[in-house]
């Protein structure tokens, strides 16, 4: 995904998406996101190799960028 998409920028997680990340990411990403998911980006924080994505759908916890590709 663009990893500096603006807030209502739409995303989406595929199942080879889902478990991108290191384990805990990608656990977390298991726990809240399903395959096949659209999500709308709330804001993103890029960092210098990690990019934190807050999505609007699931206020609150940020989730890897690699964990979504971009919806068409």
């Amino acid at each position: 995904m663009n990893i500096y998409a603006k807030q209502g920028h739409k995303v989406i997680v595929t199942k080879e998406s889902i478990n991108n990340g290191n384990e805990p990411e990608a656990e977390l990403a298991n726990k809240y996101l399903k395959v096949g998911g659209k999500y709308t980006i709330q804001s993103t924080k890029v960092d210098g190799w990690h990019t934190v994505v807050y999505i609007q759908e699931i206020p609150n916890i940020g989730f890897n960028s690699v964990n979504f590709i971009d919806a068409q």
